[in-house]
């Protein structure tokens, strides 16, 4: 009795939990498809009302948001496969360099590299990327994202290569396999789940940074968090274009975490057993 007790406290408290914690998103959605009327009635309306198209009308008939999408769309595909080229480079060094003096300090400053505020780094890049001449370019964009987030996938991507048999690697040697060859065919194909999965949170992080782009980019280079903040104005704040530029931004995550949900689970429960 206690045991059944006590697991239907655990689901009711979940699922409590699980509807807060998905308030935001459907209150989102459910302003995108009102009226501005419809959206400052008091008390509000979730259900009921007529929905309406008309803000993602106005978003898809403004050729500037296409731009913007398109923007956040390259940015983001560019730094995580930068990021996790470079990354999987260098996880798998610190994965196999045990030895190596420096290496626990490097790992801490990965970390530390991660937990540093972008404020402090955005400064002196505009003063360093006005000088020559980068400033609010797509591909600086791309290598200052996969800067930013390349200390988080390394340190993610290092214990998948930690659980990967060291013997798998001396065959290959053995058989004649050239370091290149090891990595490339043998240790990559296994850290499969993991890459995934690091991928995934990269590319979230990519997709919804702000600080970067609002600072280093221009007008040519904006991305979504840049546009839904300028919907907030000093006179006004208009809801129903910004909840549905939010919700354009919220869907395409959503599908690509639906679709890699297995890869993540996998690589996720990968990552904490080391072998």
């Amino acid at each position: 009795m206690r045991s059944r007790i006590g697991s239907f406290a655990a689901i009711t408290f979940l699922s409590a939990t699980c509807v807060v914690l998905r308030f935001p998103i459907f209150w989102t959605i459910s302003t995108s498809i009102k009226t501005r009327a419809e959206t400052f009635q008091l008390p509000p309306v979730y259900f009921g009302f007529t929905p309406t198209l008309k803000n993602y009308e106005a978003l898809f008939t403004d050729t500037a948001f296409i731009r913007v999408l398109t923007n956040t769309i390259v940015v983001t595909a560019g730094s995580t496969l930068l990021a996790i080229l470079v990354g999987s480079l260098a996880a798998y060094g610190l994965a196999r360099a045990k030895s190596f003096p420096g290496r626990r300090p490097l790992e801490v400053s990965l970390i530390l590299l991660r937990a540093m505020p972008g404020v402090v780094l955005v400064v002196p890049l505009y003063d360093l990327l006005a000088d020559v001449g980068l400033l609010g370019k797509m591909p600086t964009l791309i290598v200052l994202y996969a800067l930013v987030n390349l200390p988080f996938a390394i340190w993610i991507m290092t214990p998948y290569f930690q659980g990967i048999p060291v013997e798998l690697e001396e065959a290959a040697v053995v058989d004649g396999a050239s370091p290149r060859t090891v990595f490339l065919r043998v240790v990559l194909p296994v850290a499969i789940p993991g890459i995934a999965a690091t991928s995934l949170f990269v590319g979230l992080l990519a997709w919804n940074e702000f600080l970067i782009p609002v600072v280093l980019g221009n007008e040519s280079t904006k991305t979504l968090p840049v546009l839904i903040s300028g919907f907030i104005s000093a006179r006004e704040l208009d809801w129903g274009p910004m909840a549905a530029a939010s919700s354009l931004a919220i869907i395409p995550i959503a599908i690509v975490t639906l679709v890699m949900q297995r890869r993540l689970v996998s690589g996720l429960s990968q990552g904490a057993v080391k072998g």
